[in-house]
């Protein structure tokens, strides 16, 4: 018997055991009531985004799309500083204001990052603010980056530096080079800068 015979009456064997369908017919229940929860959680903002002309279902949509929203960004700054969502669509949020127009709300993204209360928030807004990032947050931005309490969401503010920073923005980021959270990344991308 060959390694994929093998594999498929494992396969089979599995399907047919009443106690392992009964537990993936569980997980996959549970998956689809997390997902109606979430759809059902961002319905109000999914209702605010299409006043203003973004037809959208899902906060996502707008995360995946490379058509311009401008006019969205006040609507989702506005659910993230109410708050109260499932981390999911609040990373969601910050993620979809992750577009250079979002440095207008630069302070309000800053703010609302340093009081993340959950992983996903977080994540969604260092990547807003990593995005939206000009020569002007230069400063900010290598504070945040070299901030400790901010844990590994910094990550994403060693590219922008580099982007955005010039010779002061790369200088900081060899200084990151070693550092035990965001050192990888930076070594990575210096490596590629000197390639190109």
């Amino acid at each position: 018997m060959t390694a994929d015979e093998l594999a498929e009456v494992k396969a089979r064997m599995l399907r047919e055991d009443p106690e392992y369908r009964a537990k993936v017919e569980a997980v996959e229940a549970a998956r689809r009531q997390q997902v109606q929860a979430l759809r059902s959680a961002e319905q109000p903002i999914i209702r605010d985004l299409r006043a203003v002309g973004c037809d959208v279902n899902s906060v996502w949509d707008l995360v995946n799309t490379t058509e311009p929203y401008e006019d969205a960004l006040p609507v989702l700054l506005g659910h993230l500083e109410c708050g109260g969502y499932p981390d999911r669509v609040m990373e969601s949020l910050g993620r979809a204001m992750a577009v250079k127009p979002a440095v207008a709300f630069w302070d309000q993204l800053k703010t609302l990052y340093l009081r993340a209360e959950n992983p996903g928030e977080e994540e969604g807004l260092a990547l807003a603010l990593a995005a939206a990032a000009t020569g002007a947050q230069l400063k900010e931005l290598t504070d945040l980056v070299q901030d400790e309490s901010r844990g590994p969401t910094r990550i994403h503010f060693v590219r922008a530096l580099l982007n955005i920073g010039g010779a002061e923005g790369r200088s900081t980021v060899e200084t990151l080079r070693h550092h035990p959270t965001v050192g990888k990344e930076a070594r990575a991308l210096l490596r590629t800068r000197r390639v190109r």
